[in-house]
């Protein structure tokens, strides 16, 4: 009977070795049996356990050591890589990703300036201790399970060589240090292509003399609201759709009694779950722009990017950030070139309200601050006066963890400096959501879409210049994490124009765009970088050669 309780003690140590260092397979779906198969790294590990079962003393302890730190750490990336497959899905990227512990530190403390620079390194030590601990007292149980079992020299002998020989020749699924592998080596040189400079490739018989920089939209004014994380489930999941109809109809009742028409498409986001401004990138540059490491060479490229290409051609070219940079934003001028960027961290706002969830400042007052503004540009000696405006909201109240919801305020001279929303604090729809889940995600999600889509409808009903016949762009910058989206999604978002004329519409209808608020096409859909060579060719009235099906 002793025996028996050792064997299975010595069974449930397997399991938590193993089924912690495979939780990156069974955890995201890929099967609950990948606990039950051991892993190369567990035999490893195991097998350290049984040798400091034979030693003593301090050669015992060297042992335990260099395994816990081994276990611990190779736990900690598993725990990592699980993470970012299941939110975010991609694989974790260590080069790139644990830089990212500074940013979710402001996320979560707010400005504390060079302090998230020091505390990061501390964060880090302090997972890997706890961890490292962890897997100290579990080697060290094990060791003692072992010698208490008190196996025959030949038996451990004999489980050690087999041990070895099936690392040598079976295949194991070593998928662990497969991903270690591939993400330090992610994000090598990419070279990219100057999407403006590659459209002129395709153009048919040059157009005759107009008036208009871009004589296939007008020179008219673009307004571009991105929705943070409305995404393809929106459409793709029913029940999630059933509850979001009404305020998307409404969006588009809206632009139809304005006179304007309506195509949507689906266009794939390089990230899901969060990283919205790889997708900011993607969009704004034409490039495909997946990973940290890539973003960061985008600096060093001669690419054109869309406020660029129109800034060339006699825009104004301006972006609203309401939640997402820290401080200063190089990147708006000097990569995507905006001429005036309103950031929420630089006091551009002067909001005095109540943050909601991670969110600063709300859609609605970024969107009405942000419309005060755009009058001051375009009168008497502004900078914006007798020039076309490109308007790009980076839009974020319905951002994870969808848990508290600002009211829409009716009368929006009322919004003020913010304040206001102190005194509304019984109608802020709170859910039962954080950072790392919740029971009402669902709940949260759709009321946090419903919010953004009544505030851009409307803006768009009461503000919006309609005189000026502006297009008018919303999209989702990517997928919400699982399980709002579908545990094998596509991660790709929506895509929706609306003009008022029907030429333009017509254009885009030339690459894929189907009339309507729901898209038609079926998955897989064309990349997000594919958008802005699309939209060059609109805007130059240009018949593409280029097969925009998706790759």
């Amino acid at each position: 009977m002793r025996r028996i309780v050792l064997s299975g003690a010595i069974f449930a140590s397997f399991l938590v070795v193993n089924g912690s260092l495979t939780v990156h397979r069974w955890l995201t779906g890929e099967g609950w049996w990948f606990a039950l198969v051991p892993a190369a790294e567990t035999i490893v590990i195991l097998l350290l356990a049984v040798v400091a079962a034979a030693l003593s003393g301090r050669r015992k302890l060297a042992v335990v050591i260099g395994a816990a730190v081994t276990y611990g750490t190779l736990s900690v990336y598993a725990l990592a890589e699980s993470l970012f497959q299941f939110i975010y899905a991609r694989p974790f990227v260590p080069a790139a990703d644990i830089p990212m512990v500074r940013g979710a530190l402001l996320l979560l403390f707010g400005q504390i300036g060079d302090r998230a620079t020091v505390l990061m390194p501390v964060t880090i030590g302090l997972i890997l201790g706890v961890f490292w601990l962890a897997a100290a007292l579990i080697i060290w149980f094990t060791a003692r399970l072992v010698a208490r079992a008190n196996p025959p020299r030949g038996t451990v002998g004999a489980i050690v060589a087999v041990s070895l020989m099936l690392l040598a020749v079976v295949p194991y699924p070593t998928v662990l240090s497969a991903t270690v592998a591939s993400g330090l080596a992610a994000g090598g040189s990419v070279v990219f292509e100057d999407v403006v400079h590659a459209a002129t490739v395709n153009e048919v018989p040059e157009v005759e003399e107009t008036p208009y920089a871009f004589p296939g939209i007008m020179d008219r004014d673009i307004f571009v609201f991105v929705i943070e994380a409305y995404g393809y489930a929106a459409f793709s999941r029913p029940e999630l759709f059933a509850q979001l109809e009404p305020d998307i109809r409404r969006f588009e009742e809206v632009l139809t009694r304005a006179g304007y028409g309506l195509v949507s498409n689906y266009l794939l986001s390089p990230v899901a779950g969060g990283f919205s401004w790889l997708a900011e990138a993607t969009f704004l540059t034409g490039q495909w722009i997946n990973s940290q490491p890539v973003f960061e060479q985008l600096y060093a490229a001669p690419v054109s990017t869309i406020p660029s290409f129109l800034v060339d051609g006699g825009y104004y070219t301006f972006t609203v950030k309401p939640g997402t940079v820290h401080g200063s934003w190089p990147e708006g001028w000097d990569l995507f070139r905006f001429k005036e960027s309103m950031i929420a961290y630089d006091g551009d706002f002067n909001y005095r309200g109540p943050w909601f969830s991670f969110v600063p400042i709300t859609d609605q007052f970024a969107i009405h601050a942000a419309h005060r503004r755009l009058g001051e540009l375009r009168g008497p000696r502004g900078a914006a006066e007798h020039r076309p405006v490109f308007a790009y909201y980076q839009l974020v109240s319905s951002h994870t963890p969808f848990n508290r919801i600002p009211p829409y305020i009716e009368d929006w001279d009322l919004l003020g400096d913010g304040s206001i929303y102190h005194e509304l604090s019984d109608q802020i729809l709170t859910f039962d959501n954080t950072w790392t889940g919740g029971t009402q995600l669902e709940e949260g999600y759709v009321a946090s879409i419903s919010y953004v889509f009544t505030v851009i409808s409307e803006y768009i009903d009461r503000f919006l210049d309609h005189s000026r016949n502006p297009i008018i762009i919303v999209f989702g910058d990517h997928q919400a994490q699982r399980p709002i989206r579908e545990q094998t999604a596509h991660l790709s978002v929506p895509f929706h124009v609306a003009s008022r004329d029907p030429e333009i519409l017509a254009r885009f209808a030339g690459h894929g765009f189907t009339p309507g608020i729901r898209g038609e096409q079926p998955p897989p859909h064309p990349r997000m970088s594919e958008f802005f060579p699309m939209f060059v060719d609109v805007a130059r009235d240009v018949v593409s050669t280029v097969d925009h099906s998706a790759e």
